[in-house]
């Protein structure tokens, strides 16, 4: 049995000021986006867009209450990248844990959820407004969701690697 499956169970990573701030945000943005929709939904048409091409485009409607799947896909993200920050022992490292580095590559690997529950909350949270407004995601916005998570990943492992060996 390695270091890691021996004591994963007993890690406990203390939650940062970034941490905190994040989760603010995203529990702001959450409550803005399904504050928002309960304010227009009478004034919603009988059909809002519901599916969006790769240049940010409707080409997909649905009835009005489509627009309440997005917010609930991002509240339903939200806790499921929540309830995996706080379990260590599911996550997979692509580097050796030592008894000398498991903190902070498990700070690193927590630094990383907790950034991409942001971006994700972001995301579903622009499409959620563009859902109920009408408008378009516009040509930049499958760029940047490609960009902002994979970015994130490799920024990421490059500080996960470089955790590992210090």
């Amino acid at each position: 049995m390695t270091y890691s499956e021996y004591k994963l169970n007993d890690i406990e990573i203390p939650e940062t000021k970034y941490h905190k701030m994040i989760k603010w945000l995203c529990i702001g943005i959450q409550t803005g986006v399904i504050l928002y929709l309960f304010s227009i939904w009478k004034y919603l048409p009988d059909s809002v867009p519901m599916h969006y091409n790769n240049i940010g485009e409707a080409d997909g409607y649905g009835g009005k209450w489509t627009v309440w799947i997005t917010p609930i896909a991002m509240l339903l993200m939200y806790q499921f990248l929540t309830l995996i920050e706080r379990r260590p022992n599911w996550w997979n490292t692509s580097v050796k844990i030592t008894k000398e580095n498991y903190k902070r590559v498990y700070g690193m690997l927590k630094n990383m959820i907790v950034t991409m529950k942001f971006i994700v909350i972001l995301l579903f949270g622009y499409i959620s407004i563009c859902t109920g407004t009408g408008e378009m995601l516009g040509r930049w916005f499958l760029p940047v969701a490609l960009i902002l998570p994979f970015g994130c990943i490799i920024v990421f492992t490059v500080l996960l690697l470089k955790a590992s060996k210090s």
